[in-house]
């Protein structure tokens, strides 16, 4: 297996890193510190094409590789982790859509996505279903032409900047997880009914990626609108998360990197009895440490992208980058802020912010906890 990039990825790794370092570093301290969503850094992506890096070019995407998607999310992540699950989530309902819509679907909806007209918001999640998708309360009952959506979704990302949802809603409660089938809510063309989207919620990190409760009353859309086949909705979730799990492990790298690599400029300058602090082992170390598990951890999300690239089962290796990698970025963060010593404390350095902003890649696309039992389930056990 080459471990190098080859020309598009490198280029496409380059161009976004500019981008990044040129002007997402300079904004991404007020975007935190204010909440503020960050519109100019998504319309710039917009502009370059890089909301729809994975959709196919038919619908204005530019089928890029789900390796050359992990490279673009890494290299936003190293400055702005806000960006990039805004992001990552847009294209999990893009590629859902592109993936099992239907010629209409794909040319209304994923066009849309992939020219940056609108974000997407994945509506998964319920107060009584986070983990255990199947438990979910939220209803779309068949009326002539028409759907009419009932319930309640909590913690989605985008619901605030979102025109096209996918919702995931019990169609036939006699099937149990089986009745869940899932519908393209688009929130401008509600026939009627009320679509109430609650404030963004106040969040340890990732302030500029707004998150947000959704109920729906009476919500009424065309039955065409659909996804899939009746019953397929979990299925369609299920196959999102798998390419959204790598999505996040490749935003955790990049958070793990912008710490790792301030903890290794600090430990060369800072000097204590005379010497600079990566000369004693205490830190030396702990910054070796970082580099191994940093390396390990790319190392397997970038297998996860090749292997669905491949066309491979990727479910378990998904489950296995998410896992680690936000592990390891988590411990990353923490070390790098104890390198620091008292500064790493203070909010004058984007440290505390990186360690918070990743404490979120832990939890959502299913806990860490939930990625062990997949992995065990794959394993046949």
């Amino acid at each position: 297996m080459d471990f190098n990039f080859n020309e598009e990825e490198s280029m496409i790794r380059d161009m976004v890193r500019e981008l990044v370092q040129n002007k997402f570093v300079n904004r991404a301290g007020k975007i935190d510190e204010e909440a503020l969503f960050p519109e100019k850094n998504i319309a710039e992506l917009a502009e370059l094409g890089l909301l729809g890096s994975l959709l196919d070019p038919e619908y204005g995407g530019a089928g890029s590789s789900t390796l050359s998607y992990s490279i673009i999310l890494e290299e936003i992540a190293k400055a702005c982790a806000s960006t990039s699950v805004i992001v990552s989530v847009t294209t999990m309902v893009g590629l859902a859509i592109q993936r099992e819509g239907s010629d209409e679907q794909k040319k209304k909806y994923v066009t849309r996505i992939a020219e940056g007209d609108t974000l997407g918001a994945f509506c998964l999640t319920e107060p009584t279903a986070g983990s255990d998708p199947s438990g979910m309360k939220t209803t779309a009952v068949i009326d002539g032409d028409e759907y009419i959506i009932n319930g309640s979704k909590f913690w989605i990302t985008n619901a605030l900047h979102s025109d096209i949802f996918l919702v995931m809603a019990i169609e036939d409660a006699s099937l149990g997880s089986k009745g869940i089938s899932a519908f393209i809510v688009e929130k401008s063309a509600i026939k009627s009914g009320i679509m109430t989207i609650g404030p963004a919620e106040k969040k340890m990190g990732l302030h500029g990626s707004h998150t947000s409760a959704i109920f729906f009353d009476n919500v009424r859309i065309p039955k065409e609108n659909r996804l899939g086949e009746l019953g397929a909705g979990l299925a369609i979730a299920l196959k999102s998360l798998d390419t959204g799990r790598i999505g996040i492990a490749s935003q955790a790298l990049g958070i793990a990197d912008s710490a790792f690599k301030a903890a290794i400029a600090y430990a060369r300058e800072r000097e204590q009895f005379g010497r600079p602090i990566g000369k004693f082992q205490g830190v030396s170390f702990k910054i070796a440490e970082m580099q191994m598990k940093l390396e390990a951890a790319r190392l397997v999300t970038h297998k996860a992208a090749w292997m669905k690239d491949q066309g491979m089962k990727h479910t378990m290796n998904s489950s296995i980058a998410k896992a680690y990698a936000t592990e390891v970025a988590s411990e990353i963060t923490a070390q790098a802020i104890r390198v620091h010593g008292g500064m790493g404390f203070s909010r004058e350095l984007p440290l505390e912010r990186y360690h918070r902003d990743v404490q979120a890649t832990l939890l959502y696309e299913g806990t860490n906890e939930i990625q062990r039992f997949v992995i065990a389930r794959s394993l046949g056990l």
